[in-house]
């Protein structure tokens, strides 16, 4: 089943800290830095993880850092316009609901299942679908370069790209002011309306 990662719900919990704190453009305390050490004493976390993850934030252009004495972190934009497949992206890389997508292209979503994984080299017919730890077999009879065995008649994979397009657009939809509950329960439900 899918599931946020425990890295991935820090980072929301760290850059949640940040905003909390203002300091992001048009924030009550805009010209301050949050330091990572702080966040990691204020949480419990340790250091060099909160250290580690804020630098990855930076580095894609999420936080701006300021060195020093006095330094620490501050959001580039506003927490209404960070998304939560901002901080997923950062985390986990591309979101990808089935490897067929992360291998043809969104664009296309014609496909199902996995370029590398080792769908009929196995034994057992349709059984062997359950058995995707053999990529070395799949490179050796073609299946790398020629995609899933199973595209031509695959029943689910347009739907399979429906529901990665619809999570995709409902992690875009999500923003860290409601994460963090900054954002009045009542201009979400007028936000939630209006996207319907």
């Amino acid at each position: 089943m899918l599931r946020i990662s425990k890295k991935a719900d820090y980072a929301v919990f760290l850059l949640g800290a940040i905003a909390r704190e203002g300091a992001y453009p048009g924030g009550p305390a805009a010209d301050t830095v949050v330091s990572a050490h702080e966040i990691a004493r204020r949480a419990g976390l340790n250091k060099s993880v909160v250290a580690n993850l804020l630098k990855d934030f930076a580095k894609h252009g999420v936080l701006d850092s300021v060195r020093g004495l006095k330094g620490g972190y501050r959001l580039v934009k506003a927490p209404r316009d960070v998304s939560l497949h901002d901080i997923l992206e950062v985390v986990e890389g591309k979101f990808t609901l089935v490897e067929c997508i992360a291998h043809r292209g969104e664009a296309a979503g014609d496909d199902c299942g996995d370029d590398n994984d080792d769908h009929d080299s196995a034994p057992g017919g349709l059984l062997a679908l359950a058995n995707a730890s053999a990529p070395a077999a799949a490179a050796t009879n073609g299946e790398a370069e020629q995609g899933c065995s199973l595209y031509s008649f695959c029943p689910s994979k347009r739907p399979m790209h429906v529901v990665h397009e619809r999570m995709t657009r409902l992690f875009r939809e999500i923003r860290l002011d409601e994460l963090c509950s900054l954002t009045p329960a009542a201009d979400l439900a007028a936000v939630k309306s209006t996207t319907r």
